[in-house]
């Protein structure tokens, strides 16, 4: 049923007031599950882990040995080299008048950028095995990007790319333009569907793809682990406590500690790229930061390759991607949640702060930046860390398994967490999908001013009167849902295209004894637990030493994945469950198939594709008309210059005339520099990409077309001493649409030693 202009307009405005103090939509990548499977899996113990600052590898849940594993990878066991590539490129969107996705926020447009967004994409290639595995600085990606990507990848390789090889992920950074993931209700605070975004990510993962396509070669992999300790805290602990008794015994903490890193190495012993996962929220940087930013996993993988980099200056690009793991409930976040104003200890379910003051919690730092950096830091030294060791070689088959599942069908058998099988005669099954009213609450990440609390388990009649005048929940999904209290019963809505979609990605890709299991959301600490107890145990059926990872917010976006258990708590992970209590049960049928059938050499069935809703996709942004200048004043003129002299660790501001941004987003160059003066040439020392620049767009006058640019150089240790500039590029448009582009540079400054 088509809906008229009006129609588009109210129902973004009745469903944003009711979810405009979400701030925390934190987005869970698309879960591919269904299965009905038979297989009744043997319990085995799994060793406990607790976080601390040891170098030993971990035995978080069945993942590896204590010690570097020196028997058998398995039935087979094949020395010869793999075929690698690893490509990364920048993606970053626009930087400024998109909202940004994650906390739905919908004041918090971009006005600049701190640091770029980049695709780092991975290439395995044996016989005619191809997997292309990418991790991207994005909340999230959707089958609308990945199916453009591919689109590009085909008409340059054919079908050599395809739905099924093509994995993506996003590293759930909450400070990047959003209005790419089409489904409805994941692009409302944005305002709809952004063109802009759309294409500037398909363009950056495309190009990072085919940089790895262009780079491959001969190459070894290395299997590693350590933990990290301090930069993690359990955000949900109500819902974690609620997991049966003997299985929260098997481990001595309620989040994973435990950094996984995969290191491929060329023949030489060189260091080609490397994979790291860890379960963290990119969430340092909070809701009112309107810059745009990797966020902490962003910040590691940057200085991971400084670091690589570094060590091999004459090879190509060394590509470090960080992926998030089983991250769900897991804040970087550390200090006490604490009421906005008032400053007293709050939970948002048991102690709730005054009426319209939020309660939210800090990182490490003295400031989002400093938090960010904090943990940044602390993930990338782990990383390093492993990546020097010898590790473990992974050899044998390579294999990619996907399917597309359609979850509100789907019908399996009931999972026991206790004895780790599945019980045959006990069958479960998938709701149509549905917001639960603690979704409303948002989280101490980001939290809502509205006081509707975490642990929800009625609904407000009035608010349910309203909200059915949209989306009604049947009698069916109430009784399907609960104990949720059906906020926003999303499959009921009547529009042109899906507040969220029926039909998910699951993916299990396997290296070499090494397996990676990609849930399309976000899987709380004990549900990642649970896919690798199931994993590990279809591995361990067959000869192999257990080494598994859960890889989040693969391929899809659809919230996130609670345990039955934590579902009944009804706090905010459980609440954004979409597809009911079973959610994660149909997960780990589906794991333990795939990760069967990626062992055994077998085919799956590609299962239902979902519809392309992209031409129907509709948006209320605003474009850009036309920019101007103040009078007498041309594009690029230095209104504030810097001073003369600075030293290592003052903070050089400069503005110039600007045009908007959106005119140009720069990729794979900078809106701004700084630059040395050496020997009669101008030498850049920093980009827009680099930690210690900021660059802040204003608009002056929204009649006139008028703004102005300011950026920031924060000077660093190590700065040699000598002449600078610092030089904007910008692009102006005029009121035909004519985009012409200026250059603008600051006097010389000096600094000083």
């Amino acid at each position: 049923m088509a809906i008229p202009l009006a129609g588009k307009i109210i129902i973004p405005i009745l469903v944003l007031a009711v979810i405009g103090g979400m701030v925390a939509l934190i987005v869970v990548i698309v879960n591919d599950q269904n299965d009905n499977t038979d297989t009744t899996l043997p319990p085995s113990t799994t060793p406990s882990t607790t976080p601390s600052t040891s170098a030993t590898p971990s035995t978080e849940g069945t993942t590896s040995s204590a010690t570097p594993d020196t028997t058998t990878e398995g039935p087979i066991a094949k020395e010869t080299l793999y075929q690698v590539g690893v490509g990364i490129a920048d993606m970053t969107g626009p930087c400024v008048e998109v909202n940004f996705m994650g906390y739905a926020e919908i004041g918090q447009s971009g006005r600049g950028l701190h640091t770029r967004q980049f695709s780092r994409a991975f290439l395995f290639v044996q016989g005619d095995t191809r997997i292309v595995l990418v991790t991207a600085d994005v909340l999230a990606i959707g089958i609308g990007v990945r199916r453009e990507v591919v689109k590009n990848l085909q008409e340059l390789y054919g079908d050599m790319y395809s739905l099924r090889n093509v994995i993506l992920t996003g590293t759930h950074t909450h400070s990047a333009p959003g209005g790419h993931l089409v489904d409805l209700l994941l692009d409302i605070t944005i305002l709809g569907f952004s063109r802009e975004t759309y294409n500037a990510y398909v363009a950056g993962i495309t190009r990072s793809i085919v940089r790895a396509h262009e780079n491959i070669v001969p190459a070894r992999l290395f299997f590693g682990q350590t933990r990290v300790s301090g930069v993690q805290k359990n955000r949900s602990p109500f819902s974690y406590e609620n997991n049966p008794d003997e299985e929260r015994e098997r481990y001595d903490g309620n989040t994973d500690a435990v950094l996984t890193q995969v290191r491929i190495e060329r023949e030489d012993g060189t260091v080609h790229g490397a994979l790291t996962w860890f379960p963290l929220h990119a969430t340092s940087m909070n809701m009112t930061n309107r810059l745009i930013s990797a966020d902490n996993l962003g910040y590691a993988a940057v200085r991971l390759e400084k670091e690589l980099n570094a060590m091999y200056p004459s090879r190509r690009p060394i590509v470090a991607g960080f992926f998030p793991a089983n991250l769900g409930d897991v804040s970087p976040n550390t200090q006490e949640a604490r009421c906005e104003f008032s400053g007293k200890i709050c939970d948002n379910q048991f102690v709730l702060c005054d009426r319209m003051e939020r309660c939210f919690a800090g990182g490490p730092g003295r400031d989002m930046f400093e938090s960010t950096q904090i943990i940044g830091t602390a993930v990338f030294e782990a990383a390093l860390e492993v990546l020097i060791r010898d590790g473990t070689e992974l050899k044998g088959d390579l294999a990619v398994m996907h399917q597309f599942v359609n979850m509100p069908q789907e019908v399996v058998p009931k999972y026991d967490p206790v004895n780790r099988r599945f019980i045959t005669n006990e069958p479960v099954r998938g709701c149509l999908p549905a917001l639960g009213y603690s979704f409303g609450s948002g989280t101490t990440d980001g939290a809502n001013v509205f006081n509707i609390t975490q642990g929800t388990l009625t609904g407000n009649p009035d608010l349910d009167e309203l909200l059915g005048a949209i989306m009604s929940p049947t009698v069916e999904d109430i009784e399907c849902h609960a104990p949720k209290p059906i906020l926003l019963a999303t499959a009921r809505a009547n529009s042109t295209i899906p507040w969220h979609t029926q039909i998910v990605s699951a993916t299990v890709i396997w290296l070499g004894g090494f397996a990676v299991a990609g849930v399309p959301g976000e899987p709380t600490t004990m549900s990642g637990r649970r896919v690798r107890d199931v994993i590990g145990d279809v591995m361990r059926a067959r000869g192999y030493q257990p080494r598994v990872e859960v890889m989040g917010l693969t391929n899809e976006y659809i919230h996130y994945v609670s345990t039955f258990e934590e579902y009944q708590v009804q706090r905010y992970e459980a609440a954004s469950t979409l597809y009911g209590p079973h959610t994660l049960e149909i997960l780990l049928n589906k794991f333990a198939k795939l990760a069967a059938a990626a062992i055994d050499g077998d085919v799956v069935d590609p299962g239902p594709e979902p519809e392309d809703h992209r031409g129907n996709a509709s948006s209320l942004l605003p474009s850009v008309v036309l920019d101007a200048t103040p009078i007498g004043r041309n594009f690029g003129d230095v209104l504030i210059s810097p001073p003369t002299t600075v030293r290592v660790g003052d903070v050089v501001n400069v503005t110039f005339v600007a045009a908007n941004p959106r005119n140009d987003i720069r990729q794979e160059s900078s809106h701004a520099d700084v630059e040395r003066y050496e020997e009669g040439e101008w030498f850049t020392v920093a980009t827009d990409a680099d930690w210690e620049t900021r660059f802040h767009w204003e608009r002056v006058s929204t009649i006139f077309g008028t703004s102005r640019v300011r950026y920031e150089w924060h000077v660093p240790a190590g700065t040699k001493p000598g002449t600078y500039r610092i030089v904007y590029r910008g692009a102006w448009r005029s009121i035909a649409g004519f985009i012409t582009q200026f250059t603008g540079a600051t006097d010389t400054f000096t600094v000083q030693s």
